[in-house]
């Protein structure tokens, strides 16, 4: 395989995923929009558009996530915002005070979610 032909692949991706996004916004334009079928189609074109995105992108290293949780949890603040380890985007996250876990999800879509 080239060095072109994954960039090529991944493109392919998220133009699908982009199509995917302008149909499930079509359907929601619709006088029938409420009707239980056209959600069922709008949803499952979101679904198919976010595992599109999350597919051209790479797992974040495991040494990455760890430091990054590391940090996290030595924060003496409840809720916060980090660099994302893998796309360099915010992750957002807050720890519970019932037990202490930590949620994190990177607020766009594609990238990674940790609850601890």
């Amino acid at each position: 395989m080239t060095d072109r032909e994954p960039a090529a692949f991944r493109a392919g991706l998220k133009h699908a995923a982009d199509m995917a996004l302008i149909s499930a916004l079509a359907i929601e334009l619709r006088d029938d929009a409420g009707e239980v079928r056209q959600r069922a189609a709008i949803e499952a074109l979101r679904g198919l558009a976010e595992g599109l995105k999350a597919s051209t992108q790479p797992a974040p290293s495991e040494g990455a996530l760890r430091r990054i949780m590391g940090a996290i949890a030595a924060d003496s603040a409840s809720a916060g915002t980090e660099e994302c380890p893998h796309c360099a985007g915010r992750l957002a996250w807050i720890k519970d005070r019932s037990n202490g876990h930590v949620h994190a999800r990177y607020e766009g879509m594609g990238c990674i979610a940790v609850m601890q």
